[in-house]
């Protein structure tokens, strides 16, 4: 399902939005790939025991070789509802939602996001997203696994 950005003072980028909850712009693999830091994205791939090739990620709601994650279940399982995100769902929570947010810290947003999503629609929350992953000083975007700000050096609270 293709969604429509509502364009105005700071666009934000749909592909942004993921299907499960997660936001993808906070992603260090999204980060670093964007922002084409080799130094980050070796760091990533020997962590991950991946080439650097296959550090190429765009946001999930691209096509899957342009997504780290691949063709995940998630991403599939809603195609084939017909929905465009979790939130979207009738049978959310479900049991698929709730092993993808028991993989990581960062996953574990996945139900408080998706409530949200469901608050205030998906582009309010989105937006909201882009303004809670940045510095608070010079605005940078930020990956979650950021403690201090790559463009000035702040440190970050915790989000």
């Amino acid at each position: 399902m293709a969604l429509r950005a509502v364009f105005d003072e700071r666009e934000v980028d749909p592909n942004l939005a993921g299907v499960c909850g997660l936001y993808c712009g906070a992603c260090p693999i999204y980060r670093a790939w964007v922002e084409q830091d080799a130094a980050r994205l070796e760091t990533l791939a020997r962590a991950l025991g991946v080439s650097m090739e296959r550090l190429m990620c765009t946001g999930c709601r691209n096509p899957g070789t342009f997504c780290f994650g691949g063709e995940c279940d998630i991403k599939g399982c809603a195609q084939a509802k017909g929905v465009a995100f979790c939130a979207d769902c009738e049978e959310f929570p479900c049991d698929r939602l709730q092993r993808a947010a028991a993989g990581s810290a960062f996953r574990s947003s996945l139900f408080e996001n998706v409530t949200r999503m469901r608050e205030k629609g998906w582009y309010a929350w989105l937006r909201e997203q882009d303004g809670r992953w940045r510095c608070l000083v010079c605005r940078a975007k930020l990956a979650y696994d950021e403690r201090t700000c790559h463009a000035c050096g702040r440190a970050m609270s915790p989000r």
